[in-house]
This record gives structure tokens, C-alpha cells and sequence, in this order.
């Protein structure tokens, strides 16, 4: 098997590495006049994957490819209307008839054509590239992370640096989304080129898909009309959508982001009928079993239609009218925009936008920032970093850290249980009380900490349980306990006006309790933090003395007299 570093030493007169000096028809560095183009991935899809690149000079070019590196390997190429496409020097292969959720190796092999006539045709020898690595999607669960490039416009040195700061974090990635106006305004094949060989090098196009989508800039310039041609989307539309494991992406274009009859376009653009096509795929997607089966949903597409005002056009927010009614009950869990040149992020409802919806950043180290799309289990998670190596992270879905239901005993808990709600009371029927209490997390991952069993609980204290999820997500839900209406009638007097004393107090002293007046029959009872009576008196009085033989410890003394709760403190026995 040959290796990258041998492979460009053995291409004198074939493929070439990026960077390398130009060959006879391999791979040229990028600011060479001739471009080659090293391969990309593209239309990843649970049976099959693009191959495109380009060589310098007119050539045959065809993939090798199978599981393993090392052995036989199967051939694909192109074919249109039974013609094997040759003597080119753009290329585009199709790979069908795979295995989901696979690794496959492959190659890109060339042959330059010396001679094409009508009788006869002249190859030269066969060029390979070094082996690379792609894995086919499918619907089994998969985690991922993804980079997130929008309004690049050509500002390669602000992609360097961003890409720079994604090496320095040590973040690895599966596959890259470019989300429009990435190419400013195309002029040229070369200026294509150039663009496209970084951005593909960077984010290891090679063995990583590189998804391209239009913005409204990739629509201007002489050469808009040639740039589609350097991708491969599904059914050739530039909207479309795959699953990746368990996720659904779908990709929509807005197209231009002022109505047809502007004069800049002179009448040469029919996108009302683009958005409506466009909108009929879109409520066949939604309605698929493959949409309804994705256990999260993630909408792209350039230009947001919620959070900004067409200042070009005013009162124009193309696709609004279309999709808005749509998307209102369509379940997304993220909607990734950009255009605005602004790093946004829009929680749920705060801008009519019925999902959560972020907006890129723009072509400036002041407002530039590549995001960070991560699924980890249920766990989805959005991360902007900018040129400087800060990172803000905003949490999409967390993992479950509800409970699913609560348990008490000694108390009756108020309102019926929610696991939305996170306040409730526990009604106990009389002033001092043992309670226990528990709570059922809704995930078999989570953890749930604070129960408590046989506790002596007072009046107007306050329990709590804490849910804490795998990825580090907590909610906390409080119970304060209350005396019941249905419990012992209230106090002759207030607590407040009982003093016991003193506190902290000796283990075989004396306990002094001070009433408001004289009672003939009080029961003191002394018990333990868990609830159990450890001393009963009954005595009578105003001044009340209880002699005291307890170890070192936190008691509470429950002062009753007949069926009444007078008052419960708590003590410290040194």
C-alpha cells in the first residue's frame, strides 16, 4: 500500500500532493495557473459516496476501492449514456452498492490521455493516489462532531486562524458544513480553485465529508452559473437532507435575499418558482419515515427567516411566507443560519422562531467564528469559537435530569407531582414529624442525591432532591414542609414566644423550657435526628426543668400539651 509522503515522491509525472509542483497531470499546488484539485467527499449516504477531484492535464481517472486496504479492491468510474468519461480533467465518481455504517479504503487512480481520436485512443501509465478512508452512514445511533463555516467570502486567512484554533483545542471532528457565502461573488475556475483546495485541506475533505451549500454570493459573478458543478448534492438539488446515525440534517437555499423583480438581477432569476418547488420537497421530507424516525432534527440553510430586517430590500424575508407556517409545528431541535455576519444564538421564542436558532458569525476577526455542532448520546450541543481560541457553548437538548416520580411517607405531598415542577410542599399533620422521601430519575443514567428515610423534620424546613444526568446536567426540586389543614389543630400561642434553653447544652444538665403561662398537662419528648424518642417527661407549669441524659449529638425537643403541638426546636448535646 503505498503512503501519502511515497506517493508524492513516485508522482513526477502524475498526482500530485497539495502544495507539491505541478506534474503532467497530477495534483498542482493551488496558485499554479493549471489547478489539480486533490479528492473530496461528497453526498455521503448509507449506500454510496462521491469522489471528485481534478488533474492538471486531460486524463481516465477511476476509484479503487473495498474494507480493507490491503488485497483485492472492486473499481468504480463514470459513466453517461454508456460513454466512460476520459479526456477531462474534472472528475466525479459515484460509489454505489455499499454497506451502511462501514469503513471503506479507496484511491483515485489516473491515466493521461495522449492521444482521443474517433478510432483510437492513447493512455498514459496509471497514476494512484494514496489510500483514504471514508464510513457510509445509516440510522444506528452515532455521535458526532461537526465544524460549521458561513460568510467565509473568501477570507482565507480568517479561515486559517479559526481553523488554527480548532487544532490548538484538540477538537476532532466527522464531517464540515460550509453554509454559504463562502465564495464571494465567483469570477473564476482558478479563484474556485484556490478556495476550494484550503478549505478541503483543512477539514480533511479527503476522508471527511465537505458539505458546500449556496449562499446568496455563490449565486453572483460571471461564474456563479459553473459553481454547482464542483459538488455533488442528492438528486442534484443544492436542498436536500441525510441522517447521520440517529440525526436528520436538512439542508434548504433561500436563494437571493431580494425579490426577482430587483434590478440587479435584470430579470434573470425565477426564485419564486425555485422556493416553491423547493417547499413542496420540504413537506415531502417532513412527512418521511426517515424525518419521523431521527430521534434529533437539524435545519440549515443561509439566510434565517426569524431575528433581522431586510435592509435591502425592506419588508423581504425571502422564504418567510412559505416556511414559517411550516416550521411552527415542525419538531427541529436547531436551525443553523448565518448571512447577517453577526454571531447570534436565539433561544426558543424569542424571535418567533419556533426551535432554538443561531446565526453565523461574518468574514472579520471581529465577528468571525467557526461553530461546533456536538452529539453525544441524547446530549446536543452548539460551540462558537472565535479567532482569539473563546469558545461560548449553548446547550441544544441536555441529557434527562428529571424525575419521574416522587415518593413520601409521613406527609402528603402538594400539588400532585410534575416532573416539569420543580416547588412543592409536604403537608404533615402535625408540627414535629419523621418523613422519608425519594425520587425516581426519568434516566436509568441519571443519579439522583438527598433522600432521606425516617427524617425528623420541623415545620418550614426545606428538602431537597437533585437530579444530576451522565453529562454533568442537574435540576434540584425543593420540598418545604407545612403543617396540613387536615393535621392538629394550631397552637394556643406562638413558638416564638417558647424559649428552651440552654442550646447548646451538656449531656446530663438540665434543659429549661419558658412558657407563656401555666399548662396542667405537657409532654416533652426528646428525639433523634432520625426521628426516634430517645427521653419522654410529662410535666406541668409555666418553667418548665427536664434533666437531660443524652451523648453528644443534634436532638429536637417537641413540647405538646393534650392533642396540640406547642413548638419543636433543635438542640446540640455536647
Amino acid at each position: 500500500m503505498s503512503t501519502r509522503r511515497n506517493f508524492v515522491k513516485q508522482a513526477g509525472a502524475g498526482l500530485l500532493a497539495i502544495g507539491a509542483s505541478p506534474a503532467v497531470y497530477g495534483f498542482a499546488a493551488p496558485q499554479e495557473e493549471a489547478l489539480g484539485l486533490q479528492p473530496y467527499l461528497q453526498n455521503p449516504s448509507a449506500d454510496g459516496m462521491t469522489l471528485m477531484w481534478r488533474t492538471v492535464d486531460p486524463s481516465y481517472s477511476y476509484v479503487e476501492y473495498g474494507t480493507s486496504a490491503e488485497g483485492s479492491l472492486d473499481i468504480a468510474r463514470a459513466v453517461e449514456n454508456g460513454i466512460v468519461l476520459a479526456n477531462i480533467t474534472r472528475h466525479k465518481v459515484r460509489i454505489t452498492g455499499l454497506a451502511p455504517d462501514t469503513k471503506y479504503y479507496y484511491r483515485v487512480c489516473s491515466q493521461k490521455v495522449l492521444t482521443y481520436g474517433a478510432y483510437s485512443k492513447t493512455l498514459g501509465p496509471v497514476e494512484k493516489s494514496p489510500f483514504y478512508s471514508f464510513t457510509t452512514l445509516g440510522v444506528t445511533p452515532r455521535d458526532f462532531t461537526c465544524l460549521i463555516f458561513t460568510d467565509l467570502h473568501d477570507n482565507l486567512a480568517l479561515f486559517d486562524k479559526l481553523m488554527d484554533k480548532v487544532q490548538a483545542r484538540g477538537i476532532t471532528f466527522d464531517f464540515s458544513i460550509f453554509n454559504g457565502d463562502i465564495f464571494n461573488d465567483p469570477a473564476s475556475e482558478s479563484q474556485i480553485l484556490t478556495l476550494i483546495t484550503r478549505y478541503n485541506q483543512r477539514v480533511d475533505a479527503a476522508d471527511k465529508p465537505a458539505l458546500y451549500l449556496r449562499g446568496n454570493h455563490e449565486i453572483r459573478g460571471p461564474y456563479a452559473m459553473q459553481w454547482s458543478s464542483f459538488f455533488d448534492w442528492t438528486d442534484g438539488n443544492n436542498y436536500f437532507a441525510f441522517s447521520y446515525g440517529d440525526t436528520r440534517f436538512v439542508f434548504l437555499d433561500n436563494g437571493e435575499d431580494k425579490n426577482d423583480g430587483s434590478p440587479e438581477y435584470s430579470g434573470l432569476v425565477d426564485f419564486d418558482g425555485f422556493r416553491n418547488r423547493q417547499t413542496e420537497w420540504l413537506r415531502d421530507e417532513l412527512a418521511s419515515e426517515a424525518f419521523a424516525n431521527a430521534h434529533r432534527k437539524i435545519l440549515v440553510h443561509h439566510i434565517p427567516i426569524y431575528s433581522w430586517t431586510n435592509g435591502w430590500d425592506p419588508g423581504f424575508i425571502p422564504c418567510f411566507d412559505l416556511w414559517d407556517p411550516i416550521f411552527q409545528t415542525a419538531p427541529f431541535d436547531l436551525d443553523i443560519t448565518g448571512h447577517l455576519h453577526a454571531f447570534r444564538f436565539h433561544p426558543k421564542g424569542t424571535q418567533s422562531n419556533p426551535f432554538p436558532l443561531v446565526v453565523g458569525g461574518g468574514n472579520l476577526e471581529s465577528n468571525g467564528r467557526v461553530m461546533v455542532l456536538i452529539k453525544r448520546g441524547d446530549v446536543l450541543t452548539l460551540k462558537a469559537l472565535d479567532v482569539n481560541g473563546n469558545i461560548e457553548s449553548f446547550p441544544i437538548y441536555a441529557e434527562d435530569a428529571t424525575l419521574s416520580g416522587v415518593s413520601v411517607t409521613g406527609g402528603e405531598l402538594s400539588p400532585a407531582f410534575d416532573p416539569q415542577q420543580t416547588s412543592y410542599r409536604i403537608l404533615v399533620p402535625t408540627l414535629i414529624c419523621t418523613l422519608s422521601l425519594a425520587g425516581e430519575p426519568s434516566s436509568e443514567t441519571a443519579i439522583v442525591s438527598g433522600a432521606v428515610t425516617g427524617k425528623a423534620c420541623t415545620v418550614n424546613e426545606t428538602l431537597s432532591l437533585t437530579v444530576t444526568a451522565d453529562d454533568g446536567t442537574t435540576k434540584t426540586y425543593s420540598f418545604t414542609v407545612e403543617l396540613g389543614t387536615t393535621g392538629a389543630s394550631l397552637p394556643e400561642m406562638s413558638p416564638q414566644n417558647i424559649r428552651v434553653y440552654p442550646n447548646p447544652a451538656e449531656g446530663n444538665t438540665l434543659l429549661h423550657a419558658d412558657l407563656d403561662r401555666h399548662y396542667d398537662d405537657i409532654t416533652v419528648r426528646i428525639l433523634n435526628e432520625t426521628g426516634n424518642i430517645m427521653q419522654t417527661t410529662r410535666t406541668q407549669g409555666k418553667y418548665l426543668t427536664v434533666p437531660l441524659t443524652l451523648r453528644a449529638g443534634i436532638y429536637i425537643v417537641s413540647l405538646s400539651t393534650g392533642r396540640k403541638q406547642m413548638t419543636a426546636s433543635k438542640i446540640v448535646v455536647q
